[in-house]
C-alpha cells in the first residue's frame, strides 16, 4: 500500500490559506495540471520571441529579465513557508523595504562594514517575524490583518530611520556580490535557484516538510497528532521575514540606491505568484517550482507587453488578474474535489 502523502488543493478562509487532500492516481489531465503553468510560459516566449525577435528573443533581455527578478524570487520563495502552514504574510513588501533601507543606512551613512550590517539587517528581520509570530500564533490575531497591519508600521519606521531621503552608494562587496555574473547570468539568479533546491526538498523530503503542510491543512488535528503547531506556524513566518530581509539587501547592491517606498510595489506580484506558483508542479500545494515557474510567468507575460508597445499600467492589470485567477483556479479545483 503506498504511503505517499496524498496532493492538497490551496484554499482561502479567513484564519488563511488551506490545503485539502485528495485522492487519485496519477491521469493525463491531471499531468497536464501539474505543467499547464509551465506550458503557459513556454507559449508566452514562444509568442513574443515571433512577435518582437530583435527585442525580446535576445540574451540582453534573458538577462534583464532574470535579474530583475532574482530579488522577488528570494522573498517569494520565503512566502511559501507561511502560505503552506495555513498563514498570510502581507508584510514582506515592507520588510525588504526596510532591509533595503537599513542596509543603506548602516553601510553609508553609519560607516559600517558589510558584514556587522548584513547581521543587524537580518536580525531586524527576524524580529519583524517574531512580532508577526506573537500577535497571530500567540495572541491569536488573523494573519491578514496582523501583517498588514505590522507592513503598515513597518514602512513608517523605514521612512524615519531614512529620512524619507533616496540612499545611494553600497558597498563594493556587496555591488561585486549582486551584480557580478556567471556564464552571464547574475549572482542572485543561481542564488534563487538554490532556495528553491533547498525549500524543495524540505519540503516534499523531510519531516518538517510534511508537518508545515499538515499545520496548513488543519491545525486541531496537526495538535491531536502531537505536533508542535504554534512552533511552526511561529518559525515559518521568522524564516519568511529572514528571506524578505535577504532579499532587500539585494536590492541594495543590485539597484544601488535604497527608496524606502519601495516595499508596495513587491507586494502584489509577490502574492500573485505564490498563489499562482500553486497552480504548477504541485496542483493546490504551495511549493517551490511552482513558485519559480510564476514569477517567470508573470514577468515573461508584463515584459512582453511593453516591448510591444504596452502601457505601463498593464503590469498592474496583469499581476492583479493573474492573482484572481490562481485564486479562482485553487477555489474551482477544490469545489471539484470536494464534489467528487
Amino acid at each position: 500500500m503506498s504511503t505517499e502523502t496524498p496532493p492538497m488543493t490551496a484554499t482561502i478562509e479567513p484564519s488563511g490559506p488551506r490545503l485539502v487532500p485528495r485522492a487519485g492516481r496519477w491521469s493525463a489531465r491531471r499531468v497536464l495540471a501539474r505543467y499547464a503553468l509551465l506550458l503557459v510560459l513556454l507559449g508566452m516566449i514562444a509568442i513574443y520571441s515571433a512577435l518582437a525577435p530583435d527585442t525580446f528573443f535576445t540574451f540582453d533581455n534573458l538577462k534583464v529579465i532574470t535579474s530583475t527578478q532574482a530579488v522577488l524570487m528570494v522573498a517569494v520563495l520565503g512566502l511559501v513557508l507561511p502560505f503552506a502552514a495555513g498563514e498570510f504574510d502581507m508584510s514582506f513588501g515592507s520588510t525588504l523595504a526596510w532591509a533595503t533601507t537599513l542596509s543603506a543606512v548602516l553601510t553609508v551613512n553609519e560607516g559600517w562594514s558589510f558584514g556587522p550590517a548584513l547581521v543587524v539587517v537580518l536580525l531586524s528581520c527576524l524580529l519583524i517575524g517574531a512580532i508577526n509570530a506573537f500577535f497571530i500564533v500567540y495572541i491569536g490575531i488573523s494573519s491578514l490583518i496582523a501583517t498588514l497591519g505590522s507592513g503598515t508600521v513597518i514602512i513608517g519606521f523605514t521612512l524615519a530611520v531614512s529620512q524619507s531621503q533616496v540612499l545611494t552608494g553600497p558597498p563594493e562587496v556587496l555591488t561585486t556580490l549582486t551584480t557580478g555574473d556567471l556564464f552571464g547570468l547574475p549572482y542572485p539568479v543561481y542564488l534563487g535557484l538554490v532556495l528553491a533546491a533547498v525549500l524543495w526538498f524540505v519540503l516534499e523530503h523531510t519531516p518538517i516538510g510534511r508537518y508545515v503542510y499538515f499545520v496548513g491543512e488543519g491545525r486541531a488535528v496537526a495538535r491531536l497528532s502531537g505536533l508542535p503547531v504554534d512552533a511552526i506556524r511561529a518559525g515559518s513566518l521568522m524564516a519568511a521575514s529572514a528571506l524578505a530581509g535577504l532579499a532587500g539587501v539585494i536590492n541594495f547592491g543590485r539597484l544601488g540606491s535604497a527608496d524606502p517606498n519601495l516595499g508596495m510595489s513587491y507586494m502584489l506580484p509577490g502574492a500573485a505568484a505564490v498563489f499562482l506558483g500553486a497552480a504548477a508542479i504541485k496542483p493546490g500545494r504551495f511549493n517551490a517550482w511552482g513558485t519559480v515557474i510564476a514569477v517567470y510567468v508573470l514577468v515573461v507575460g508584463v515584459t512582453g507587453l511593453q516591448l510591444l508597445g504596452g502601457a505601463g499600467w498593464l503590469e498592474n492589470v496583469f499581476n492583479g488578474s493573474a492573482l484572481v485567477l490562481a485564486i479562482t483556479f485553487a477555489h474551482l479545483l477544490r469545489e471539484r474535489e470536494v464534489g467528487a
